[in-house]
């Protein structure tokens, strides 16, 4: 059982859906119809490149778990490091007419170094609490109880949606006011996303939450 591509495949599918979704709630909006129908294709390789990034931010974490370092070993600003190398690709690869863009990570360094130490730390605990030929859900449920899996769940999707402002702070383009209108926009709806994503997640993990029993009549 390869733990790091499962780890990895559902940190894929967690993005891509918290992006559908979020997209979703703002889709049909004048500034995509019109000035902005470009951006949902500018949005979509975001995503991709935060996948990237989380898998590598997962394979760094679950090497050194696997060389018996402590989690409070990893060199953050490695990482770090490592990442922007990924945003470059990234920037290379940016053809959108009229966009152009200078990532100031000076805005949002600290907001990346703790999504990295986030989930770095979530691996641990996952690698560290899943037995042999047991399941992704099982090592879930043997790491975390369901509220502190349900929070840290919506703690890495706040650090991914602030990270995700300040890319869009980071476009220079004649159409700049609108973007920025769009990006508060979107993460508005990215931060309304959190709670239904993560809370769906845990769900499918640990199973419907506990009611309350209705007193006899």
């Amino acid at each position: 059982m390869d733990r790091v591509a499962i780890l990895c495949d559902k940190d894929r599918v967690l993005l891509r859906e918290f992006s559908r979704k979020s997209l979703a709630r703002v889709r049909g909006h004048p500034f995509l119809t019109t000035t902005l129908s470009f951006f949902p294709s500018y949005l979509e390789r975001n995503v991709k490149k935060e996948v990237d990034k989380d898998q590598l931010i997962i394979t760094e974490a679950a090497t050194a778990f696997a060389a018996g370092r402590p989690a409070c070993d990893l060199d953050l600003e490695d990482i770090f490091e490592k990442t922007r190398k990924i945003d470059a690709a990234f920037l290379d690869g940016l053809a959108i007419p009229a966009f152009s863009m200078t990532v100031r990570y000076s805005d949002f360094a600290d907001i990346r170094i703790e999504r990295i130490w986030r989930l770095a730390r979530s691996v641990y605990a996952l690698l560290g609490n899943w037995p042999e030929r047991r399941s992704f859900h099982d090592a879930a449920r043997g790491a975390y109880g369901r509220d502190d899996f349900l929070k840290i769940l919506i703690e890495i999707l706040h650090l991914y949606s602030l990270e995700t402002r300040m890319l869009c702070d980071s476009l220079r383009s004649p159409f700049s006011k609108a973007i920025k209108e769009y990006a508060e926009m979107l993460l508005h709806a990215m931060e309304e996303t959190h709670a239904e994503l993560a809370a769906l997640c845990t769900e499918q993990i640990y199973g419907p939450e506990a009611r309350p029993c209705p007193n006899p009549i």
